[in-house]
């Protein structure tokens, strides 16, 4: 006659044993990478650092119109100690209408310059009509590697 009791059987016992050491030892990994998720999610926003800023008549910065309603022209005098400026031109257009234009300078040239479109080109140009309250915030950087604003706006002619 055959037993019926489950719990003299060899093979259920082991595999009973496996199950719950593997049950046991999932749970384990399962708290233990929750709570590193948790810790990872404290970093995941840093502190903001403030940017020191630079005043534009250090960096001899100006910045003024070019072909009337077509174009501005950045200037940067100043740029010894100076590894590398990008820029980013904010304006509003017809209807207010928020359009701006991002790049960097060329600072092999003395002073560095750049003729900004205010509008668009790819074969003819399309420029933007009724500009105003145009803004240049320039990121600088020195060659000891620390990173400086500066802002300069355009008086239009309107």
């Amino acid at each position: 006659m055959v037993k019926a009791d489950i719990f003299k059987n060899k093979f259920v016992l082991l595999g009973g044993g496996i199950l719950l050491i593997v049950v046991l030892f999932g749970g384990l990994i399962f708290f233990r990478g929750s709570q590193g998720q948790n810790a990872g999610n404290l970093d995941a926003f840093p502190t903001e650092i403030p940017i020191p800023t630079i005043i534009p008549e250090e960096l001899g910065l100006s910045l003024t119109e070019g072909k009337p309603g077509k174009t501005v022209i950045l200037t940067v005098r100043n740029t010894q100690g100076i590894s590398a400026i990008d820029y980013e031109l904010s304006y509003t257009a017809k209807d207010d209408i928020p359009r701006g234009a991002i790049g960097s300078l060329d600072l092999k040239k003395k002073p560095a310059t750049k003729e900004i479109t205010l509008g668009t080109c790819s074969d003819v140009c399309h420029y933007d009509e009724d500009v105003k309250d145009v803004k240049i915030l320039l990121k600088v950087t020195k060659e000891d590697g620390n990173i400086y604003s500066s802002t300069a706006f355009l008086e239009t002619s309107e």
